[in-house]
């Protein structure tokens, strides 16, 4: 039988590393696990084959994972397998071309060009037999001698093997135990979907949709929001939510992602856990970095500013995240305690930022939190903020440090409308108590929200005001060439920022890998968009050392004309949401303590995935699925490395979703695979007759064709994909 191809590829880099040798063994048995995997769900879909094939009598000839084709190339003659044996009548091997495997039954081949040949092997009738209207007789043991009802058992029973071995890979993965992240609300994405809403953080996600499940993994409900958001992209996704009172229901119309317009989200962060990270526990040149140390890797917070921590909550983090960042500009104290037991006290100091000199202005309304406090304030979509109590010249992001602490009631005068019929409207926003448990510049298309105020903003990369205009420095190597340097003013319109560097003298910040994605983005010119938005520009900024310099385009009105400026990054008096604290995530381990259990959750994770699979079939002729969004070989080894890396659990449940990838698309009415043949017996089961042979010849050439061009597309679009 003919199954989906798979393509298995082992790449070997040396290294001059002193632990090569160990490095070396590691990737060997990594790569071997992985083979092992992908063969393995391969084999037992051949297996169902044979032994069908067995148990009703009929000659196996082969039986191999891989193909062995004959491969030449000019005089050169390549091995068609890498190992084979005979044991009785059949021959077992493993041939050189990676892509799926067969059993050779007698008189069954799936090459459309031995059809013919191999009919005339099995048959045992005189052929100088004139007499058309009799039926041949053909070899007992031979694959067309069978009745039509034995022969779709032999053609399903590949299938079938793979459903069952797919939950019998997830059964035995939950009784390891499966890491995972729970579908928990870390937090909401400033300004979107689930933001707008109102949904506070702290509960957690137990319907979306239809499915439904208390113990929900985060991955799951990603899936559930993105393939529902592709079937029906103008239809809100319904929401359950479980808080500590009871469960909350939201309708959310889902947001594409600036990078990915076919990737749909509502804006819910997955929840950080409250141990440092034992490898990368501070970012660098943060201030976290300055106070903690290697012996504080794997640390976890237990308290703040006096505060314990509640490890019962369903999200414990969130009161610290949202201590943390509703206080930027002052200390916190951090109570620890290391793996050993002890405890320890550590003072966080705000984080000063860095800056190019400027800062800049504030941008219109672009979101409300329904009902939320500016909303009953009369604040619409639009309005841009143009005073903050006795701040007559706020700027985007002293304007989110400014609110975010904010208890009392906040005067805002905001500008309605445009040119002559713009007024100056004043509202009184009394904050909430919602919880701020992600940094209010941390969007996903540039907005910046304060979650207690309940507005969204776009911060504008217009010059707000200078806070220490850079000078063309005639000492400077960096002048750009010999175009003439300007100064920066407010009302500059900034088109592009471009790090400048003398290729003479590079800097050997340059060669950190921590800077290199860094002078990739800025070498080739910073410009302003969803994808580039001010917000990473800043956390950039961050990045680089004092001192680096750049040049800036902006359009100057009122004729736009355009000028050039040198700009350095340097201190700021202002202070960033983050400080630096690098957390691991946070995961549950799902472990099943009896077989029973173990064999229902498998049974549950088979049930998901092929439902996962056909959902996915379906949506591609509606469009909602791309064809360049389907994965090949290449890809599907990369994922399984991936997940092999994780843990053998991790690699269990990638095959169950393998199994029911395999059985489902083996079973499509597609002549060549298993659901091609199928489609011929129900015929002849039906009409007590088999099919034209010329008619299921052609047939079978144009599937072959079909899948020769499938197997193409995915090829490019796997190359393409990691190019």
């Amino acid at each position: 039988m003919l199954i989906d191809w798979i393509s298995v590829t082992m790449p070997l880099a040396a290294t001059d590393d002193a632990n090569f040798f160990s490095s070396l063994m590691q990737n060997v048995v990594l790569w071997g696990r992985v083979a092992l995997g992908i063969g393995l769900v391969i084999f037992v879909h051949e297996l169902g084959h044979f032994v069908a094939a067995k148990t009703f009598g009929v000659k196996c000839e082969k039986f191999y994972v891989g193909f062995d084709v004959p491969i030449r190339i000019g005089p050169i003659k390549f091995p068609r397998t890498l190992g084979k044996f005979r044991y009785g009548e059949t021959e077992y091997g493993i041939g050189v071309i990676p892509l799926g495997g067969y059993v050779k039954m007698l008189g069954q081949d799936d090459d459309p060009r031995k059809q013919e040949e191999e009919a005339q092997r099995i048959r045992v009738d005189d052929e100088s037999s004139d007499d058309s209207e009799t039926p041949p007789e053909f070899d007992p043991r031979s694959f067309p001698a069978k009745p039509v009802w034995q022969r779709m058992i032999i053609i399903s029973a590949g299938v079938v093997m793979n459903v069952i071995t797919g939950v019998l890979f997830a059964a035995i993965a939950f009784g390891y135990g499966v890491a995972y992240s729970p579908a928990y609300i870390g937090g909401v994405v400033p300004g979107g979907p689930a933001w707008q809403a109102g949904i506070e953080p702290g509960g957690k996600v137990v319907k979306v949709g239809t499915y439904e499940d208390h113990d929900m993994h985060f991955r799951e409900m990603k899936i559930e929001i993105l393939t529902e958001g592709l079937t029906n992209p103008d239809k809100p996704i319904g929401l359950a939510l479980q808080y500590d009172d009871g469960i909350r229901k939201f309708q959310l119309q889902s947001q594409s992602l600036p990078k990915k317009k076919d990737a749909k989200m509502i804006g819910i962060a997955i929840p950080s856990s409250l141990t440092l990270g034992r490898g990368a526990y501070a970012d660098p040149e943060s201030v976290a970095s300055e106070v903690l140390g290697q012996a504080d890797g794997g640390a976890e917070v237990i308290g703040f500013d006096g505060v314990a921590v509640k490890p019962e909550s369903i999200i414990p983090g969130a009161p610290f995240f949202h201590h943390l960042y509703s206080n930027p500009t002052k200390t916190v104290q951090l109570d620890l305690r290391r793996a050993d037991g002890s405890t320890y006290q550590v003072a966080l100091p705000p984080q000063k930022s860095k800056s190019i000199g400027i800062q800049f202005a504030v941008g219109p309304v672009v979101a409300l939190v329904e009902g939320g406090p500016s909303a009953k304030a009369g604040m619409k979509i639009g309005d841009v903020v143009r005073r903050v109590g006795d701040d007559e010249s706020p700027d985007a992001y002293g304007l989110a440090i400014a609110l975010v602490d904010a208890k009392q009631p906040v005067t805002i005068a905001v500008e309605r409308g445009e040119g002559t019929e713009s007024q100056i409207v004043e509202l009184e926003i009394t904050p909430s108590r919602s919880l701020q448990t992600i940094p209010p510049t941390q969007s996903i298309s540039g907005e910046i929200a304060v979650n207690s105020v309940g507005f969204a903003y776009q911060p504008l990369s217009t010059v707000a005001s200078v806070v220490e205009a850079t000078a063309p420095d005639s000492d400077s190597d960096a002048t750009d060439g010999d175009d003439q340097l300007d100064v920066l003013r407010p009302g500059d319109q900034i088109e592009e920022i471009r790090l400048v560097v003398d290729e003479d003298d590079r800097p050997e910040w340059l060669a950190d890998k921590r800077y290199s994605q860094v002078f990739e983005q800025l070498e080739k010119g910073w410009e302003f968009t969803a994808i580039t938005p001010l917000n990473t520009f800043r956390e950039t900024i961050q990045r680089l050392p004092v001192g680096t310099e750049l040049i800036v385009l902006a359009t100057r009105p009122p004729q736009d004309r355009v000028v050039k400026a040198r700009v350095v990054v340097q201190a700021d008096d202002q202070v960033m949401f983050e400080r630096g604290l690098v957390f691991e995530p946070r995961e549950s381990i799902q472990k099943a303590e009896s077989f029973s259990e173990a064999l229902a959750l498998g049974t549950r994770e088979g049930y998901r995935q092929f439902s996962n699979v056909l959902r996915f079939l379906r949506m591609i002729p509606t469009g909602s699925i791309k064809l360049r969004h389907v994965g090949g070989p290449l890809e599907i080894v990369n994922i399984a490395k991936h997940e092999a890396e994780k843990g053998i659990s991790r690699q269990l449940m990638f095959l169950t979703m393998l199994s029911m990838n395999l059985a489902i698309l083996n079973f499509l009415p597609i002549p060549a695979l298993d659901g091609g043949h199928m489609m011929f017996l129900l015929y002849e089961f039906v009409a007590g007759k088999r099919a034209n042979e010329q008619l299921e010849f052609r047939l079978t050439v144009a599937g072959l064709l079909t899948l020769l061009m499938l197997m193409a597309v995915v090829f490019a679009n796997d190359i393409l994909r990691h190019l």
